[in-house]
């Protein structure tokens, strides 16, 4: 279900959030959506309604046009120079034409694709329809000049992919990473070899492929937002022909469900019987069980920064090591735009994380005062902290209570009958001792 749009920002966090819902086009300063928005010539990024609300927006939008106009002008210089350099043994005459596939390895191409960099990660951050597109358009092309991806913008591409709805890219994207893109003898220096020739795969097929322990934070994440994001869709559909069904023919209900739906793929469940329905919401949520359990594996940071994000939003680390603080971190900055924008996913992770909570609250009754969580100085550490951290730990065994809550109509919550069923039998057994 799609909410109202709200207007973008400069602050730091929301630019990392942007709208909730699909993107489009919106003024800078009010939010309003429309054919006729007119583009800030200084950035070519952010869009208004009217010349007022561009006055308006200017004081919080100067920094950051004049910002991406230093970065265009920093390009065009850095482009001009790559493409009219005199060459000599180590320099090649327009590496644009010379050198495609091998461009990082030629150190008078660097400054251009750091700055070409640093412009589409500007331009990205804003969150506008126009931002990330361009800023795609940039990674990739980088991608096509410089296929060893020195700078690893392969790790951007996913998550910027998901926030325009190319679901099936980004899939396809991920996959061959995944598969051609970690063999060994896959020569990166031979233009001749395919690359990123993977179309059109099945994204119900199972995730095994990514099953890494070590790296690929970023991708595996990403196979995770778009497995959720169906999930979603599918819960959508569901409730809308329970509601919908008894009261208006399906030519209309059935114009209702593509209404309700994210994904682009997510049109062929249109037409599944409920039945069908059920089990590939059952796929999928045994895919996204498996990869939680691969992005764990990878970085166990990252799944508590994605329910509290605004704690690593603000600041950008800098060196980082595989499975770090720093790592998660940065794959928010990365991502983290994706998942605030795909209505229902961060809804279904925070359901889970709060059953958890509640099915362990005596559970942890229990724990308090035990040795085992004595703080350092001899306290007992606080029951909600406590509460906190094994409501994340145990995140995902609650998912399915988690998702039958969202796809219920009734007065009581599918997870409280549940906890209520589960306690009655512990009772009575215990009863019977």
């Amino acid at each position: 279900m799609h909410s109202s749009r709200l207007p973008q920002s400069d602050n730091p966090n929301t630019n990392f959030k942007g709208p909730r819902g699909s993107l489009q086009h919106l003024c800078g300063q009010c939010g309003t959506t429309g054919s006729k928005l007119s583009l800030c010539t200084g950035c070519s990024v952010v869009k208004y309604c009217c010349r007022e609300h561009q006055v308006q927006h200017r004081p919080q939008h100067k920094s950051t046009c004049n910002k991406i106009k230093k970065c265009r002008t920093k390009l065009a210089r850095e482009d001009g120079l790559v493409r009219n350099a005199t060459p000599d043994f180590m320099t090649p005459a327009n590496a644009f034409e010379t050198n495609v596939g091998h461009f990082y390895g030629l150190l008078n191409t660097r400054d251009y694709m750091r700055a070409r960099f640093d412009l589409a990660d500007t331009i990205r951050k804003l969150g506008t329809l126009n931002g990330v597109r361009e800023a795609l358009d940039h990674l990739q092309d980088m991608l096509r000049l410089c296929r060893g991806d020195n700078m690893g913008v392969r790790d951007l591409i996913p998550a910027m992919m998901l926030q325009l709805d190319r679901d099936q890219e980004c899939y396809d994207f991920v996959k061959w990473y995944e598969t051609e893109g970690q063999r060994s003898d896959y020569d990166w220096g031979d233009m001749d070899l395919p690359f990123l020739n993977v179309k059109n795969a099945n994204v119900l097929e199972g995730v095994e492929f990514i099953d890494r322990k070590y790296g690929g934070v970023h991708h595996v994440s990403a196979v995770m937002l778009l497995k959720l994001k169906l999930l979603v869709d599918i819960q959508n559909i569901k409730l809308s022909r329970r509601v919908l069904v008894d009261k208006m023919p399906p030519e209309l209900w059935r114009h209702v469900e593509l209404a309700v739906i994210r994904s682009p793929l997510s049109e062929r469940f249109r037409n599944q019987t409920s039945r069908r329905l059920v089990a590939i919401e059952e796929t999928l949520r045994r895919h996204v069980m498996q990869l939680a359990r691969t992005l764990d594996n990878t970085n166990e940071h990252f799944i508590y920064g994605v329910l509290y994000a605004d704690k690593y939003l603000s600041t950008r680390p800098g060196m980082y090591s595989p499975g770090s603080i720093e790592e998660m971190q940065l794959g928010l900055q990365y991502s983290f735009a994706a998942w605030w924008q795909t209505e229902g996913v961060l809804e279904l992770l925070h359901s889970a994380r709060t059953i958890a909570g509640k099915d362990s609250a005596d559970e942890i009754d229990g724990m308090m005062g035990t040795s085992t969580f004595q703080s350092n100085d001899g306290s007992s550490r606080a029951k909600e902290e406590l509460l906190e951290d094994v409501s994340i730990n145990r995140l995902w065994g609650y998912l399915d209570w988690a998702v039958e809550d969202a796809g219920s109509l009734n007065a009581e919550r599918p997870s409280d009958a549940h906890m209520k069923r589960l306690r009655s039998l512990i009772y009575s057994e215990d009863e019977d001792e």
